[in-house]
């Protein structure tokens, strides 16, 4: 029963095919023990991927370092073991740390995963890279919960794939002008997965990987996080193409806002005046764990405008970028709130309230109109009234996301589609809910064995085919696996998007009216 119960607690916030050699090149079995620039690693064979877990991209970020962009890491003598991974990042209680529940956590969490095939090319031909930012709210997660074996056994050819811890909650994205060194405060969290990036380009050749083509990937957070280096000038030539799930190019707060805010944080901590920056320091970790902080800072020279701006004004590199979401995105809140079994349910009498609280944006003429467009008369329960409007409302936002990134760059979407895929016990129909298409990329950990027994024949060749899609993008940039319908490039004009389904993935050129955006075009865009 514990168990089980992880495995649905983890589950909630994830938030949470054959195939295809390029040539019959000759091969060598992969060694176990690889030099990087600081020290030798001892690596893990499993029976169908090599890993090395645990290497750290950049030096504890304790003491004096808290709150600093990240330092190099130390260099070690002797061959280091990489076979278990590192601890998590520091973070709060509640259901997202159960997506790191199998490791400590700590401070000391700057660390990242390798995994590679068995077999490396012996022809000097180096592999594409998928680097893999983990979502969870920007207040939990960690990179080991995202096995990579699926997407190296089961890819439309050879990749390697990178997973990265980085800073969370306050100790990621904690600004003050008592921490401001002139640069900007905050965004430590981006400015680790940045090091990340910089430790690939150093360090990935060293595992049979290519540093001219890596791909950035994220879902949720790690989606919003990949916007954010695309926004970011310094990241540029770090990675040559993009994967955002399910997550949207943000605003920023500016750095002049977030440094009065962090003060009065600061001061809520007894920690003011010339000596605030060494009192914040000073702090227990836990004591900066109770009140989140996730908000990126614009303005400094990490950021200077926020990658919403940044994609609006075509200020990002022109790169390939696959991006998508899933149909039923907002299902995941809607159950934590109504429909975790025995627990509250929503009644018709509390629907209107229900939207004012998913929407607080909007004005009670705005809700009023809302809930004629999405009567709850409509649906088989209220809940899945308030998933429908909720979900459109984000999603159909993201079509101007789209379009925008069309303008500039290569741009294939999807819509992940399985109306019934992986899911909590539930006391209404979750649909293709918030991060349930990782079950399809990845093994995640302490969920590998629900999602093996609980999916259909046509859920696991999905999975199959959308692995495929990944490492086809990943390899070459355009997603085109063999035998498989393309993904064509974005046309806001007539814009057609790829719809991944158990019965048959397909092009679709109804997702704008599906999502009712033409209503939402109406109404303030989310922010």
């Amino acid at each position: 029963m514990k168990r089980a119960w992880s495995a649905i607690v983890g589950l909630l916030i994830v938030l949470t095919g054959v195939a295809i050699p390029a040539a019959a090149a000759p091969v060598a079995a992969a060694p176990e023990v690889v030099t990087i620039d600081t020290g030798q690693l001892r690596g893990a064979h499993t029976a169908d991927y090599r890993l090395f877990a645990g290497i750290p991209y950049a030096a504890p970020p304790v003491g004096e370092l808290r709150w600093r962009a990240p330092a190099p890491a130390a260099s070690w003598s002797g061959v280091r073991d990489a076979t278990v991974a590192g601890p998590s990042c520091s973070q709060g209680g509640g259901p997202i740390e159960a997506l790191s529940s199998g490791l400590a956590k700590s401070e000391d969490c700057l660390s990242l995963n390798v995994s590679t095939p068995l077999t490396l090319p012996e022809n000097g031909r180096r592999l594409p890279v998928l680097v893999w930012i983990h979502g969870g709210s920007f207040t939990g997660g960690s990179g080991d919960t995202y096995g990579a074996g699926p997407l190296i056994t089961d890819g439309d050819g050879d990749a390697i794939v990178v997973t990265v811890n980085y800073r969370l909650g306050a100790l990621g994205f904690l600004a003050a002008g008592a921490l401001d060194d002139g640069s900007g405060s905050g965004n430590y969290g981006l400015l680790d997965q940045q090091a990340a990036l910089r430790w690939v380009q150093r360090n990935i050749t060293a595992f049979g990987g290519d540093p001219d083509r890596v791909t950035l990937a994220g879902e949720s957070a790690g989606a919003i996080s990949v916007c954010a280096q695309l926004a970011a000038p310094s990241s540029r030539g770090l990675f040559q193409a993009a994967i955002m799930q399910s997550g949207p190019c943000s605003d920023a707060v500016p750095v002049e806002e977030a440094n009065r805010d962090g003060d009065d944080y600061a001061a809520l901590h007894g920690c003011t005046g010339a000596d605030a920056a060494t009192c914040l320091r000073a702090l227990p970790v836990d004591a900066l764990l109770k009140d989140p902080v996730t908000k990126m800072v614009s303005g400094g020279e990490f950021l200077p405008t926020s990658a919403r701006a940044a994609v609006r004004d075509g200020a990002i590199p022109q790169i390939p970028i696959l991006v998508g979401a899933n149909h039923d995105e907002m299902a995941l809140w809607v159950y934590l709130k109504y429909g975790v079994p025995l627990g509250r349910t929503l009644s018709a009498e509390d629907y209107r309230d229900a939207l004012a609280g998913a929407m607080p944006d909007l004005t009670p003429e705005q809700v009023a109109r809302v809930e004629r467009q999405y009567p709850v008369s409509a649906y088989p329960q209220p809940a899945l009234a308030l998933t429908r409007a909720w979900t459109d409302r984000i999603l159909s936002g993201l079509t101007v996301e789209y379009a925008a990134l069309s303008r500039t760059n290569p741009t294939y979407v999807y819509s992940f589609d399985d109306p019934a895929p992986v899911g909590p016990p539930s006391s209404f129909p979750l649909g293709a809910f918030h991060a349930s298409e990782l079950f399809s990329l990845f093994s995640l950990r302490d969920l590998g064995w629900l999602y093996g027994v609980a999916t259909s024949e046509d859920q696991q060749r999905l999975a199959g085919d959308m692995r495929r899609y990944w490492s086809r993008f990943t390899i070459e940039g355009t997603s085109n696996p063999a035998g498989l319908e393309p993904i064509p490039a974005y046309n806001a004009a007539g814009p057609r998007i790829i719809s991944f389904r158990p019965d048959g993935s397909r092009l679709i050129d109804s997702y704008a009216a599906d999502h009712q955006a033409e209503f939402w075009s109406s109404m303030p865009p989310v922010r």
